[in-house]
């Protein structure tokens, strides 16, 4: 019996820690509005070959704003719908994904807080108001007025690592075509995962900064 009554007492305790800490995460990010972005704009820029010529990591980035037309243009071009009509695909994106899982999910870092970036109704879904990019890099990454982390399942199979090697490949080539610097990068820090409110079944694994590139005119990132 007394067995029995421990066993409740446990169970009811960590039923409760759960629910406060999931009711707190829902209080933090009801401080945050969803941000509806413009439609992306899916033509111009630089061509391919050329875009791949000029493809490179660049380690400084000015903390300048993105206009949200331009951030929207970058998520689209990260993993973003290009066919709509595709639902019985889970909408074919910019990105391809081993077995079409679509597993990897783009977390945005910003000055005012985190979102989860919403591909299909193109919009930013509140996570934290926290600013969390110094959490999963290095002063200079944090910098950056941009920082997209990828997040799959703890469960998800070897292929996520891979996925987001799509992915990030789709940044860097945006960010070239729109004179723009990239940098993707390790998770630094234990707390990264803490930072973004991630739920325990969930793998942060890596990130990428994104930014204009330091000029002798703009407020520079450290080095």
């Amino acid at each position: 019996m007394q067995r029995r009554f421990r066993f409740v007492r446990s169970f009811s305790m960590a039923l409760l820690s759960s629910t406060l800490f999931l009711s707190a995460h829902m209080l933090e990010a009801q401080t945050l509005a969803p941000i509806e972005l413009p439609k992306p704009q899916t033509s111009g820029g630089k061509p391919l070959l050329q875009a791949l010529s000029e493809r490179q990591t660049a380690r400084s980035i000015a903390t300048t704003p993105l206009s949200r037309q331009l951030l929207s243009n970058l998520l689209w071009a990260a993993f973003g719908v290009n066919r709509p009509s595709d639902v019985k695909a889970g909408y074919g994106r910019t990105a391809p994904s081993a077995l079409n899982k679509q597993e990897v999910q783009l977390y945005v870092l910003l000055s005012e807080g985190v979102f989860t970036y919403d591909a299909i109704h193109n919009t930013l879904q509140p996570v934290t108001a926290n600013d969390a990019r110094s959490k999963v890099g290095s002063p200079a990454q944090a910098a950056a007025p941009v920082t997209i982390a990828y997040v799959a399942d703890a469960a998800a199979d070897k292929f996520s690592s891979v996925d987001t090697g799509f992915i990030g490949q789709n940044v860097y080539l945006f960010a070239t075509s729109e004179g723009l610097s990239a940098w993707f990068h390790v998770i630094r820090g234990d707390d990264a995962a803490k930072s973004l409110n991630l739920k325990p079944d969930q793998h942060l694994l890596y990130a990428q900064a994104v930014g204009y590139p330091v000029t002798s005119t703009s407020p520079t990132a450290a080095k």
